[in-house]
């Protein structure tokens, strides 16, 4: 039997992407088709994050598969990821290699609430 196929939208700051992922993909898996659709590979400042089903902002676990996350998503069709900024450089001109990091790590500061507010 086939595995289900779901729909996910993953908005990054210049794009929404739309993907059709299986029922064992994992959030890595998702994580590195994002990545990869935007041609970044200084990943390590970067995660997928939702909005849990009591508003919490949540950051995907990289380890758990995406449709058991989905139990804990707001019911939305497709289901709806953010892809942000999780983790910054002490020293951006030494730790940077891409410029397309440098390009999204700045506007991510800008424009993501702060998470205590």
């Amino acid at each position: 039997m086939p595995e289900k196929s779901v729909s996910v939208r993953v908005t990054t700051m210049d794009a929404e992407l739309e993907f059709a992922i299986q029922s064992s993909t994992t959030g890595k898996q998702l994580f590195d088709q994002v990545v990869k659709t935007i041609g970044l590979r200084e990943i390590w400042y970067f995660g997928l994050q939702y909005t849990d089903t009591k508003g919490y902002v949540t950051w995907l676990k990289l380890d758990k598969k995406v449709v058991i996350v989905n139990q804990d998503l707001k019911k939305e069709s497709p289901l709806q990821f953010k892809f942000r900024a999780k983790f910054y450089p002490e020293d951006v001109s030494e730790e940077i290699i891409q410029d397309v990091t440098l390009v999204r790590l700045p506007f991510l500061v800008v424009v993501s609430p702060c998470p205590l507010s």
